[in-house]
């Protein structure tokens, strides 16, 4: 049979990923991050592209020896991953977007091309995750370790640190450890520098593992490591060093730490196995591949499911759309009453919400604000569950969040488990409570929430919905911000969400 060229497999799957990227284009723009919105600029998802194109040359000899066998329920797949795309996209959800179409390239792969090529090409797609900002839900977690070991590092040192959740204050200054120092960015950058490596160096599974393993701790001890070497230089300098930017210095030493671990990584790399040449194959070409007209069917129906959810798409998006109205007055009740001066001046930070209203309520001393933030006709850049839409906006000098967590509450006589906060500022110490509201149902999971969303765009219903705050000042013990605030919302609920519907 006719030796296949070398640069047949790689084109193959090329115009494969050109198709799904020409169809989902506006999704790979943002999902490449070849239109950075971070004021840091671009980050490692930008060359995930480009490696994963270089993975796929060097294994050029491997796929020109493999036979193309299509397997028509293959396009299962392809249809399943563009039903979670319709999904994100109705619900603008990016994480269900990004995921879907990442996994349209290998579903697709296995349609037209068929499970060997499929196994052979399983790192260089898998790599491809890697452009998937999913790591948003390790944050608080890894704010919180952070914290936890740079106090107690810093109190080990010898210098008297007052903490209050992820805020410090020191003799020089106050610090606090914002989502942004979490490290969740040097820890996805070693996730992926040490996964290319890995597979690079080494052709023991056990020895990929290990490697993989120990980036894993340089990503999360590293940042530990970064975060108290930050405070301690500044403070010992007076504040002359690292007090207001000190970004360069933490990817410095993150460059640091991995150089050096992959120099002893070096010292155990395994010799790669010699390129797999097409003579020695070419008995893998055989009749048992799928014929020409097979492919091209498969291929067609594999690229009209691809095309059939977008197009969807903008079919569902032209749902009910209401007229954009003001937030109206919530009506006062059971003991509690108007008052027009705010007890603070804090507010969150939303992003292009429709409109944003505070009003204030008092009842037997205590007073409670109520911070609503309308979304209607949302869009990628204005929408109601979002990281974006927070308590405090880490680059607020003049707030911090200091602690976060779940309460446990009820309003309306329904149970809810709305988001707090503790907002440290100003010489003020705020507890807050924030939740959802979605075509009359109060929700406190983003999850949740986005069920709501999606279940409303999908009946064709308005996509007006609210995000929603109460808060209350209070003093270093939050017990009385709690009951205040679990008296407000019991009482005052059913009001708001009255408002909320007129």
């Amino acid at each position: 049979m006719t030796q296949r060229p070398l640069i047949f497999g790689p084109m193959f799957v090329t115009a494969i990923f050109a198709a799904i990227v020409a169809v989902y284009w506006p999704t790979f723009y943002t999902l490449m991050d070849l239109a950075p919105t971070r004021a840091d600029g671009y980050t490692h998802r930008t060359v995930v592209l480009p490696v994963f194109l270089v993975l796929l040359w060097s294994q050029r000899y491997e796929l020109a020896a493999l036979p193309v066998r299509s397997i028509w329920w293959g396009i299962a797949g392809l249809a399943g991953a563009g039903v979670v795309w319709l999904a994100g996209a109705l619900v603008f959800t990016r994480v269900l977007t990004d995921l879907a179409v990442i996994a349209m390239v290998p579903m697709a792969v296995l349609a037209i091309l068929g499970t060997r090529w499929l196994a052979a090409l399983m790192f260089p797609l898998a790599f491809l995750l890697f452009a998937v900002p999913a790591e948003g839900p390790l944050v608080p977690s890894l704010v919180n370790w952070t914290a936890a070991v740079t106090f107690a590092s810093i109190q080990a040192s010898g210098v008297p640190i007052y903490r209050e959740g992820a805020y410090f204050m020191i003799p020089s200054g106050g610090w606090s450890i914002a989502d942004a120092c979490s490290g969740i960015a040097y820890l996805t950058t070693c996730l992926m520098l040490g996964a290319l490596y890995a597979w690079t160096m080494y052709q023991s599974t056990l020895k990929r593992v290990v490697f993989f393993i120990g980036v894993v701790i340089i990503g999360v001890v590293g940042n530990w490591i970064r975060a108290y070497l930050t405070i301690m230089i500044a403070h010992i300098s007076d504040n002359r060093f690292f007090r207001d930017g000190h970004g360069t210095f933490g990817w410095v030493l993150f460059a640091i730490f991995l150089f050096g671990y992959g120099w002893l990584g070096w010292r155990f790399r395994e010799n790669s196995n010699e390129n797999i040449q097409v003579g020695d194959k070419a008995c893998e070409l055989n009749r048992t591949e799928s014929s020409r007209r097979q492919v091209i069917v498969v291929a067609i129906l594999a690229f009209a499911s691809l095309a059939t959810w977008p197009l969807l798409g903008i079919a569902l998006a032209r749902s009910a759309q209401a007229p954009i109205r003001d937030i109206a007055d919530i009506a006062p009740q059971r003991g509690w009453s108007r008052v027009e001066n705010r007890s603070v001046e804090w507010t969150p930070a939303l992003t292009n919400p429709t409109r944003e209203r505070v009003q204030s309520f008092q009842k037997n001393g205590s007073q409670v604000e109520v911070f609503i933030g309308n979304f209607q006709k949302q869009a990628w850049d204005s929408k109601l569950v979002t990281s974006v839409n927070r308590f405090v906006d880490s680059e607020n000098p003049n707030w911090s969040l200091a602690e976060r967590g779940i309460a446990h509450a009820e309003i309306s006589g329904k149970p809810l488990n709305p988001k707090t906060g503790v907002i440290l500022g100003r010489g003020v110490r705020i507890l807050a409570w924030q939740w959802y509201w979605i075509n009359g149902v109060f929700e406190g999971s983003d999850t949740k929430a986005k069920a709501q969303q999606l279940l409303a765009r999908i009946g064709g219903r308005s996509d007006a919905s609210a995000w929603i705050a109460i808060y209350t000042k209070t003093n270093l013990s939050t017990d009385a911000g709690i009951s205040v605030l679990e008296e407000f919302a019991r009482d005052m609920g059913d009001s708001i969400d009255r408002a909320l519907i007129m």
